[in-house]
């Protein structure tokens, strides 16, 4: 059996963009064993009622065979914990923690985290990265002392993180570990990316596999597709996860509808897309 064939098959919930029971069963019938959960802050908070009962949610997971194994943090610009305005960071911080101890509370072994949002100028640049790591740091210690990892993730365009070097440099010391996501490399290659958090001493946590590519102007940009509709060498890129020695699942980060397609995709057309991508025939 392939390496990629031994790892669990995993998808974050922005595919049905709902936290329910038939999100959990439509999931187990896919053949997908562990979900993220990936939702805002209102639908976190008052929408879906996951901080107030998180138990109640783990427990829905379980009884249709998934298990929750990540949630992502809610993100914003408002909500960024690299935010120069104090009263914003606060918030932030506050958001973060009670998401972190509600997690906790649904068994979640991962939590992920943006390193900042963006436009970020470069003269700004160093006091956000310093503001991030600080933050980092904190959240990674309440991560720890309940039970959970905290990944953080690398980002586009001219957020933190968007290039290997500043990622091991922004981690390095604060305990936290890395999820990859392989459409938001935008500057260096994704197998490159890998190799340099590994040299890095920066441990993969979890992943967010999607595909990308250059639009009609040739501008390379994240678009959350399918593995195969994009640009990336995914034998290549699960060659680098193997030398790493991750173990984490192959977690798709693909909403049902990206922006680029029309169509939805069906859970059907999820399922054989992760078969074909563990067996590496993609």
């Amino acid at each position: 059996m392939k390496y990629s064939e031994k790892l669990r098959k995993g998808a974050s919930m922005c595919f049905t963009g709902k936290l329910d029971r038939e999100s959990f069963r439509a999931f187990a019938a896919a053949g997908i064993d562990c979900a993220e959960l990936s939702f805002n802050y209102n639908y976190y908070f008052n929408v879906s009622g996951f901080v107030d009962r998180p138990e109640d949610f783990a427990r829905i997971a379980a009884d249709e065979g998934v298990e929750i194994w990540s949630v992502h943090i809610p993100f914003s610009r408002k909500l960024d914990i690299s935010t120069e305005d104090k009263e914003l960071r606060a918030i932030t911080l506050y958001t973060d923690r009670a998401m972190i101890h509600a997690s906790a509370r649904a068994g979640a072994k991962v939590m992920v985290l943006h390193p900042s949002s963006e436009p970020i100028d470069d003269e700004r640049r160093p006091e956000r990265l310093r503001l991030s790591r600080e933050a980092i740091i904190m959240l990674n210690e309440e991560c720890e002392r309940l039970g959970m990892k905290l990944a953080v993730e690398d980002l586009p365009r001219t957020c933190l993180c968007n290039r290997s070097g500043e990622m091991v440099e922004l981690l390095d010391g604060t305990g936290a570990g890395a999820v990859f996501d392989t459409n938001h490399a935008l500057f260096e290659d994704n197998v490159g990316f890998i190799d340099a958090l590994t040299a890095g001493g920066i441990k993969i946590h979890t992943l967010h596999i999607s595909d990308y590519f250059r639009d009609a102007a040739g501008v390379l940009d994240e678009r959350h597709v399918l593995p195969g509709e994009g640009i990336n060498n995914w034998n290549e890129i699960l060659d680098a996860l193997e030398r790493h020695g991750y173990t984490g699942p192959l977690m798709y980060e693909v909403p049902a509808r990206p922006r680029t397609r029309e169509i939805p995709y069906t859970f059907a057309e999820l399922a054989e897309n992760m078969r074909r991508l563990a067996a590496k025939e993609i």
